[in-house]
């Protein structure tokens, strides 16, 4: 019995480190834009710096979006003659661990929306971060909103679920695949 449990928690331990291990790589192989993503991004990029809202789709309506962009906007005092796109990423098979990001570019209500299917949010948005950068040889600023609450609450919620305080795990999933920070995907959290 007591051989069991050992070998029980073994298990229980060597798949929690596992999961943290595998939640902060870059997992995704190819990342895919359409023609209306690549048409936002090639347009964003003439007028300068690359900004772009993480936005969790609920209503998808101009409700939400107004909402949303006056909270990012005032909280990382992103100026307001810049433009901006929202980031969305829809978990499309979460047991997919790799595999090709799909960024699909619609105008919902006058709102630029690059929409990202992928394996888990975090992921998704680093790969397509570092896409956009590397397709416009600009640097994206992408911006968050903080979560209330214990953060080692959402950690582990993140360690158990996959789910919890996507911007901390998506900026270290950039880190360890760019060490510059010149380079690197900026991501703010306001």
């Amino acid at each position: 019995l007591k051989m069991a449990a050992v070998f029980f928690v073994m298990i229980v331990v060597i798949s929690l480190v596992s999961r943290v291990m595998r939640s902060t790589e870059l997992r995704a192989t190819e990342v895919e834009f359409d023609e209306t993503a690549e048409r936002f991004l090639q347009e964003s990029a003439k007028r300068g710096t690359i900004r772009l809202i993480a936005n969790h789709p609920d209503e998808r309506n101009t409700r939400e979006y107004l909402i949303k962009e006056r909270e990012e906007r005032e909280a990382s005092h992103i100026p307001s003659g810049d433009q901006v796109l929202f980031l969305e990423v829809t978990v499309k098979d979460a047991s997919d661990f790799t595999g090709n990001v799909r960024v699909h570019g619609e105008e919902i209500s006058g709102f630029r929306v690059l929409s990202v299917e992928s394996a888990s949010i975090p992921n998704g948005l680093a790969a397509t971060l570092l896409a956009i950068r590397d397709r416009t040889g600009k640097k994206p600023h992408a911006y968050f909103g903080w979560v209330e609450g214990n953060p080692l609450k959402y950690l582990a919620r993140f360690v158990i679920f996959g789910e919890g305080d996507i911007a901390p795990v998506t900026r270290e999933i950039l880190r360890q695949t760019d060490s510059d920070p010149k380079t690197r995907p900026a991501i703010h959290v306001g």
